[in-house]
């Protein structure tokens, strides 16, 4: 069954990034934005029957491709405007969080730093923004 999305789901999601940041517990924060997008992206490729072929339920990065190919031969067909750097983004963001989620463990050492979740949870909350105009 898809998740409903609406900005009041989004915001809360997001609020608890802003505490895990605010914390200090920058894994966390990276983690729940990772989760975020995971989430959202695959409600959008369920509710929307985007075609996959066979696919890691929990890889973001190839989630992000094939919303971005749906995407992109919606605009095409229905003759729309669009910015290929903005589909580029969305792809390029999502490898990101997608590489350093993976690269986290709950014994890691190495620390997700304050920038880079902050640029998790400001990327993730522009894409799904984004997105949400077009798989509300």
């Amino acid at each position: 069954m898809a998740i409903h999305w609406n900005t009041d789901k989004l915001n809360q999601y997001l609020s608890r990034i802003d505490g895990a940041i605010v914390a200090g517990r920058y894994n966390l924060a990276l983690k729940l934005a990772h989760r975020l997008l995971k989430q959202y992206y695959h409600s959008c490729i369920t509710s929307n029957n985007i075609s996959t072929e066979q696919m890691q339920a929990d890889n973001v990065r190839v989630m992000a491709i094939y919303i971005c190919k749906h995407l992109l031969s919606h605009f095409r067909k229905y003759e729309i405007p669009y910015s290929e750097r903005r589909l580029m983004f969305i792809s390029l963001v999502s490898n990101v969080i997608f590489i350093s989620a993976m690269n986290l463990s709950d014994t890691d050492d190495v620390l997700t730093d304050k920038a880079l979740a902050t640029y998790a949870r400001e990327n993730v909350h522009h894409i799904i923004s984004y997105l949400m105009r077009y798989f509300s």
